[in-house]
């Protein structure tokens, strides 16, 4: 903060010294701060876009055998993107109640490329309250809430 008030200082001395080349290299700066902004936000905006063209589906128990994995979930990459890891919230609700009876945070690191489907089977983490509510997987409603998408080639 100190470093802009002392630019801003120097730059209306120059301006009263040289009135013509402070507004030009005001102008330039202007004009630079400008493309870098949009460059930046065009870039993210597409990243948005292909992130958006992910998404998760969980059908329940159907499809795993494994009691210690048993919620399947289903991530489809429509993207033109090879997709590197996905974060995501498994989320299990009653039939019938909007209360969530189970919420965790998972990521698969699988890679998929564009335009292809990946499912697996997940395990559940005990400590989240499902035991306590003497409830089976296979007796509530899965969801899955995408939060993030890595993409290859993304700098981290």
């Amino acid at each position: 903060m100190i470093l802009l008030i002392v630019a801003i200082a120097i730059f209306v001395v120059f301006f009263f010294l040289f009135p013509r080349p402070a507004l030009v290299a005001l102008a330039i700066i202007i004009a630079t701060v400008a493309c870098i902004g949009a460059y930046l936000y065009y870039q993210q905006s597409g990243r948005n876009t292909s992130a958006s063209l992910v998404s998760a589906t969980s059908t329940g128990t159907q499809g795993c055998t494994d009691p210690a994995k048993p919620v399947f979930v289903e991530i489809t990459n429509g993207s033109d993107r090879q997709v590197d890891a996905v974060r995501f919230r498994l989320i299990a609700k009653r039939p019938g109640y909007s209360v969530e009876a189970y919420a965790d945070y998972l990521t698969s690191y699988k890679i998929i490329e564009p335009k292809a489907v990946y499912g697996t089977c997940f395990a559940l983490n005990h400590y989240r309250g499902l035991d306590t509510l003497n409830l089976s997987p296979a007796d509530l409603d899965w969801s899955v809430e995408i939060s993030s998408v890595d993409f290859a080639g993304d700098n981290r």
